[in-house]
């Protein structure tokens, strides 16, 4: 390292040697300029980090808040009450959602809102299942409910953005289809122990994919730069 510092310290002065006055008067001016630069650069780019985060951080209360108000605090499920305020208050919740994500501006946030978005979507989508909300009634107020004590039933636009927060987005490519099952194989091969699992992905009547099939057992190792090429093509397909 110390070597390192005296070979460029002396690249530096060689360069500046060379120089003539204007060049110096040149460089005297721009250094205060670059000082300044990398002061701001300094500054900000920790504050940009922590308003990201503080951004994510919200951004998953929104998604806990919408699920908590239509499910009850997660307990009832089988169906969810069609209570007109619950759905409006996990709407506005899930809306509040994608708008603080918009503004997540550190990448590595935002990839983590969507596994946090991921994972409360599938448990939209587990509260949403049943034969009830194939009911028009489901989201219509009875007829017999009291004048007095009529909402209005469940708002429509609340059930629209319920519903399509539970959907998989169209677009959004699929991680199990990414995955890269060379290495899960090569890494932590799941048939060894586990008798069930070999039968079912070597035998053409269970439908599984071809590459499943008739695979060395043990799975061999892969040299260390096909493992690099390997996750250098998967990358460029994400």
């Amino acid at each position: 390292m110390i070597a390192w510092l005296s070979h460029t310290w002396t690249a530096v002065m060689s360069f500046i040697e060379h120089l003539t006055e204007g060049e110096l008067r040149l460089l005297a001016g721009a250094v205060p300029v670059v000082t300044v630069l990398i002061s701001v650069f300094a500054i900000t780019r920790p504050l940009r980090y922590q308003k990201s985060a503080a951004l994510l951080d919200q951004a998953v209360r929104a998604l806990e808040r919408a699920y908590n108000a239509l499910t009850v605090d997660g307990t009832q499920t089988a169906p969810v009450p069609p209570n007109r305020l619950n759905w409006l208050t996990a709407a506005r919740n899930l809306e509040t959602y994608k708008a603080l994500k918009r503004e997540i501006g550190v990448k590595v946030h935002r990839r983590i809102a969507d596994d946090h978005e991921e994972h409360w979507r599938n448990l939209f989508y587990l509260a949403l299942q049943g034969d009830a909300y194939h009911q028009p009634t489901y989201y219509r107020e009875p007829v017999a409910v009291p004048r007095a004590q009529r909402t209005g039933g469940i708002e429509p636009h609340s059930a629209v953005i319920v519903h399509a927060f539970a959907k998989w987005p169209d677009g959004r490519p699929d991680p199990v289809a990414q995955a890269d099952f060379e290495r899960i194989f090569e890494e932590t091969d799941p048939r060894p122990g586990n008798i069930g699992l070999r039968i079912f992905l070597e035998a053409p009547e269970s439908g599984t994919p071809f590459r499943f099939r008739n695979l060395p057992a043990p799975y061999p190792k892969r040299a260390w730069w096909r493992r690099c090429l390997r996750t250098l093509r998967l990358s460029k397909r994400r």
